[in-house]
């Protein structure tokens, strides 16, 4: 009787762990259950200029703020800006502007997602197999640094968009 109490055990554990991690990865895929489809957005703003315009004064934006233009027409910037707050970690800034008209001048819509990576070593050593006399260690060992994604989302604070937009208005002002 007792071998029986004791082989389901870890049964019992391995099925509960199964079930927490099973309670764990339906609780991460239904974020979209949470998006509000607000009418209003820190995301887009009007002005009263036509979309070139604000399409051109948002590429001027942001490379007043030191971003890199990675892609550019008429209506829509792509622009990127990295940051290094310490010695492993590097964060990047993605912007993506698109400009659209309507009846009384353009919305600008903004999206910007903030990428984590940090540096992760790998140490290998060397090791040699004889056969017949076994495997010998040798003295060197080499180690590989790999920047590695660990997070990436969408900017949602408002405070962000709106210093975006404000100054994009003192651009398109001048």
């Amino acid at each position: 009787m007792k071998i029986l109490t004791m082989a389901r055990r870890p049964l019992g554990l391995a099925l509960a762990v199964a079930l927490l991690g099973l309670l764990a990865a339906c609780g991460t895929s239904d974020v979209y259950r949470k998006e509000a489809f607000s009418k209003e957005s820190p995301y887009q703003r009007h002005f009263l200029r036509d979309e070139t315009q604000v399409c051109d004064a948002a590429q001027r934006t942001l490379l007043s703020q030191g971003y890199r233009i990675e892609q550019v027409s008429a209506l829509n910037v792509k622009a990127r800006k990295d940051f290094q707050p310490d010695d492993e970690v590097n964060i990047t800034i993605d912007m993506d502007v698109t400009c659209h008209a309507n009846s009384s001048g353009s919305t600008a819509y903004v999206n910007a997602v903030q990428t984590t990576y940090e540096l992760k070593k790998t140490a290998g050593g060397a090791s040699l197999s004889v056969p017949g006399a076994g495997s010998i260690s040798m003295p060197w060992s080499k180690t590989t640094d790999t920047l590695v994604k660990v997070a990436g989302e969408t900017i949602s604070d408002e405070a962000f968009y709106k210093r975006f937009f404000d100054l994009l208005s003192d651009i398109l002002g001048k």
